[in-house]
């Protein structure tokens, strides 16, 4: 069941709620843009979303009472230092999921699954 956080005080216009899929698509948006990182690795199930274009593959959003908490599974390019690569995309995962939502994040949780080489395809 998809869990979704309301934002802001509910107003006489209605009310804003943001799913955890919208969270995860802003992360693994901004996740690909960081130098470095090669693409999203995802299971299975994560890897036919992605022949339909979808971001959110490797990227889990688990959103709690007062905060969202990020899982994010990558792949780098190899030459870059992985530390500083994954470092670089914790901050910038973080800083934009809580410009876009204002939802504070507690955690950015980055696991490397692979390593590409320059040139090569994503799951080859």
């Amino acid at each position: 069941m998809q869990r979704v956080k309301s934002v802001g005080r509910p107003r006489r216009s209605g009310q804003v709620s943001i799913t955890e899929q919208v969270i995860a698509s802003i992360a693994g948006i901004a996740a690909l843009e960081i130098e470095g990182v090669a693409g999203l690795w995802g299971n299975v199930a994560d890897r036919l979303k992605a022949l339909l274009g979808d971001e959110r593959r490797g990227v889990l959003a688990r959103l709690s009472e007062d905060s969202v908490r990020l899982t994010l599974h990558v792949a780098i390019q190899y030459g870059h230092p992985i530390r500083q690569v994954a470092r670089r995309l914790q901050m910038r995962v973080k800083e934009e999921v809580e410009t876009m939502t204002g939802l504070r994040v507690s955690g950015v949780d980055v696991y490397v699954q692979d390593l590409m080489l320059p040139g090569e395809r994503e799951h080859e």
